[in-house]
């Protein structure tokens, strides 16, 4: 990643539609490199691996958004016990300069306070829902300033290290915009190719006595060969495989193949 400065959010994903992902959208524009769970995780990435390991260790701040909806949640609170564990084995007992706690309200701030006290040291920063640039602005520098502090330098240091890093992040956004839309043109593709098959089912006439069974197919777990209608046939497209010997049952392609023929008809 460079030098640029990266951002780990964790919150709950009860507040990720109306709350974080505006809050993303903006920090991204002012070059805050994010590391966001629904654009770094993709299908068939490992969960556990990808939010500690590829997450929050290689972040250089971690953004902690406590909300009533975040309190409720075991996977911020497991995010924030795993950071205060690696920050105190750097000898951070105090001085937890990786983190940065952001508040919904005063009333959230206060049970944090309650259960964890140590991420409440900090000046408190309220971001409510419908927050202002100005609430933006203070959450801006507060990252900068903790990132610049851990680069040191001085200030012309400094603004050469902001210059180098805006050009950094770009790239690297620029790389993660290509990885999404190939796994979206992957994923496009595979359906569009499935949906051709199916199509080619239908076509052929093999399957309509099949097709007629829906109803019956999709609401049994293993039927006796002889009861369902164009047996062999389904059998060679794959949509339907053997339970034992005297029984069948609808392979995971059958019931998407029936499921794809029923919208079709609506």
């Amino acid at each position: 990643m460079g030098n640029s400065v990266l951002v780990f959010v964790s919150h709950s994903s009860e507040d990720k539609g109306d709350y974080i992902e505006p809050i993303v959208q903006d920090l991204e524009e002012c070059y805050i490199n994010v590391w966001f769970d629904k654009r770094k995780i993709l299908p068939g990435d490992n969960l556990r691996k990808s939010i500690f390991r590829d997450g929050i260790d290689k972040a250089d701040i971690a953004l902690i958004f406590f909300t009533e909806q975040s309190l409720q949640s075991s996977w911020v609170d497991s995010e924030i016990k795993h950071v205060l564990r690696e920050e105190k084995k750097k000898g951070n007992n105090f001085d937890l300069n990786k983190i940065i706690s952001i508040f919904d309200s005063k009333e959230t701030y206060k049970e944090i306070s309650k259960r964890y006290p140590e991420l409440t040291d900090d000046l408190l920063h309220l971001m409510p829902k419908k927050y202002s640039r100005k609430d933006l602005g203070q959450l801006i520098s507060a990252i900068w300033s903790k990132h610049l502090d851990l680069q040191g330098g001085d200030v012309e240091t400094q603004r050469q290290l902001l210059a180098k890093e805006k050009e950094i992040f770009q790239k690297e956004k620029d790389i993660q915009d290509l990885k999404i839309k190939l796994q979206d043109a992957k994923s496009k593709n595979s359906k569009s190719t499935l949906e051709s098959e199916f199509q080619g089912f239908l076509d052929s006439g093999k399957v309509n006595e099949f097709i007629s069974q829906r109803d019956h197919l999709l609401t049994e777990f293993a039927i006796k060969t002889r009861d369902v209608l164009n047996a062999s046939e389904a059998m060679a497209f794959g949509l339907l495989e053997y339970h034992n010997s005297q029984l069948v049952k609808l392979s995971n392609k059958g019931k998407d193949f029936l499921k794809w023929y029923m919208l079709r008809e609506n």
